[in-house]
């Protein structure tokens, strides 16, 4: 699978999903965020669909971070299914 790496060795997954879903899915990811709290004090919660599927879910502080926790964890699920099978 595709690696791209930022400094310190941070993995950006919204990258890396999205090269693997046009190239392997011929697809691209869809982000849903949600927001809750102040102005001041936002959380965000952003999850991601490949083809309808929901397949991660991340929050932070700001929609960037929510939207990388989202998109590591459905890459971790699709390396796990393609492990499977």
């Amino acid at each position: 699978m595709v690696a791209y790496v930022r400094g310190e060795g941070e993995r950006d997954y919204k990258t890396i999903l999205q090269e693997l879903a046009a190239s392997e899915l011929r697809t691209l990811p869809e982000y849903r965020i949600t927001e809750r709290g102040p102005d001041h004090e936002k959380e965000f919660t952003a999850t991601v669909y490949l083809a309808g599927e929901a397949l991660g879910t991340g929050t932070g502080r700001s929609k960037k971070e929510a939207e990388q926790q989202a998109a590591h964890e459905a890459f971790r699920r699709l390396s796990e299914r393609s492990q499977e099978g």
